[in-house]
């Protein structure tokens, strides 16, 4: 990160820009648009939401005057459900995905096959766009596909945080050979150490977005760790109330109060996204959930330390070296507790009055999201280096499901953040030997017998009715095949 501030003036001075292309214009990815603009370096190159009538909130960031939008429409109903479209591999004008039928690890490994291997496009249409973004246009779409078919287009944003659209967009974004910085973290636990691998095979960053709490906890976590620090745990603040049967309908007066989508705060309330920030630094870093669905105590800053230490020292940890969360005055900030048997060290840290040791606790006391991201692209451009990722041998924690209600046989599960289901961060080993459904999976499973409230979802309880059309199915039966493997 340091210095990154002034390459990125440099880069101005010489007239030169990073280009980028965002997809998903919600809260985060409107932010984020908006920031780029004001900012010496970046270029907002391309945009893609579902819905094209967003354009508006292009034209106010961008007065025509300014900067002229380049609309490109592959959708001919023109409806506002093009992503679950393209899921279902529906006919598109421009771009057609092909098969998944034969693709496999050492397809996806053999960087002499492009994206145009995988995708159909309507050469004149992409001659048209490609034009209009030299000429300085925004290219604005409803179909992310278009991307890696920009030339200019250095690196791709996902701003998505569904994790089929966000697989697909990594997926072509990569074979495309563009750099991706996701904000999307159902995707990167779902599907991560295989996206990471694709990357690398293709002189590629594959990264997490900095601001989102597992990137500021890996920025604590990478600081205590190399001053040979242990790591007692690292845990987030958590931001919203806690109910794991909460639904879209249920929190609606509160979502609308917060400005964000039923769908996206229905995830915040019923634990699962802090499920999955918290699998995603363990994936990160090897830290792991002391318990199921970890412990996310109501405490205060004050109390963190007495609190995250083990049982024989009146705390509630099992062990050492996991993940966490609380609800209390830390939010919307993140904690690290470490410590150090060094009794010259301890000396310092005390006399520095941080403490009496052996344990620790360093803070930050708020993230900024999407206004951080621009860092990571940054560092993904300058330093081919990306901010946070899986470590090498695949996942450390998994998301599972559980039924928020009584389901019967043939009800379908509609996913993250919706009636039917929620996720608690487990084990990945444990998850896997007890064959559970990972929650990222979930969305569009029918399932095949009855399961109470609170119960696990297992693979075996569901049938996948789009199986042969899903990408993130695929992807990560060989995730789980070809790097999952090395753990056994």
């Amino acid at each position: 990160m340091l210095g990154l501030n002034e390459r990125l003036k440099d880069l101005y001075l010489h007239g030169k820009s990073i280009n980028v292309g965002i997809v998903g214009l919600g809260q985060m990815g409107l932010s984020l648009v908006s920031h780029l603009k004001d900012l010496k370096g970046f270029n907002v190159c391309a945009v893609a939401d579902k819905n094209l009538k967003k354009i508006n909130l292009l034209y106010e960031i961008f007065p025509l005057k300014e900067k002229e939008i380049y609309t490109f429409n592959d959708n001919d109903n023109n409806n506002d459900n093009v992503y679950d479209d393209i899921s279902r591999n529906t006919n598109l004008n421009t771009i057609q995905f092909k098969s998944i039928d034969n693709l496999n690890l050492a397809l996806l490994d053999d960087s002499s096959k492009d994206i145009s291997y995988f995708l159909d496009f309507n050469e004149e249409k992409i001659k048209k766009i490609n034009l209009a973004a030299e000429n300085g246009k925004i290219i604005f779409t409803n179909n992310f596909y278009v991307f890696p078919f920009i030339n200019k287009l250095d690196i791709v944003v996902d701003a998505t945080g569904y994790p089929e659209v966000g697989a697909e967009i990594a997926f072509i974004s990569l074979l495309g050979g563009k750099d991706l910085v996701t904000l999307n973290v159902e995707t990167d636990v779902t599907i991560g150490p295989l996206l990471k691998k694709i990357a690398l095979s293709r002189d590629l960053v594959y990264t997490l977005s900095a601001g989102d709490e597992p990137a500021v906890l890996k920025e604590l976590y990478d600081f205590t760790d190399a001053l040979g620090f242990k790591i007692v745990c690292a845990g987030k603040g958590k931001n919203n109330p806690l109910n794991f049967h909460a639904n879209p309908d249920t929190i609606l007066e509160y979502a609308l109060s917060k400005g964000t989508s039923t769908k996206m705060m229905t995830s915040f309330v019923d634990g699962t996204k802090s499920m999955v920030e918290m699998a995603c630094l363990s994936n990160a870093t090897g830290l792991i959930p002391d318990c199921r669905g970890m412990h996310g105590p109501k405490v205060n800053i004050a109390d963190l330390l007495s609190t995250f230490c083990l049982k024989a020292n009146g705390g509630i940890l099992d062990k050492e070296g996991v993940v966490d969360f609380v609800i209390g005055d830390l939010a919307p900030g993140v904690f690290l507790i470490y410590k150090s048997e060094n009794k010259h060290v301890q000396d310092v840290i005390k006399y520095l009055n941080l403490g009496n040791g052996p344990n620790y606790l360093i803070y930050k006391p708020y993230h900024l999201t999407s206004i951080e991201t621009p860092l990571s692209i940054a560092l993904a451009y300058f330093e081919r280096q990306p901010w946070i990722v899986p470590k090498d041998g695949g996942l450390v924690s998994e998301i599972i499901t559980l039924a928020k209600k009584d389901l019967k046989a043939g009800d379908i599960i509609d996913g993250i953040g919706g009636y039917t289901v929620y996720g608690l961060i487990e084990v990945y080993k444990e998850a896997k030997n007890l064959g559970c459904l990972p929650i990222g999976l979930s969305s569009g499973c029918v399932l095949k017998k009855n399961k109470s409230r609170d119960s696990i979802i297992l693979f075996d309880d569901v049938e996948f009715p789009n199986k042969e059309k899903s990408l993130i199915l695929k992807l990560r039966e060989i995730q789980d095949k070809e790097i999952q493997g090395l753990n056994k």
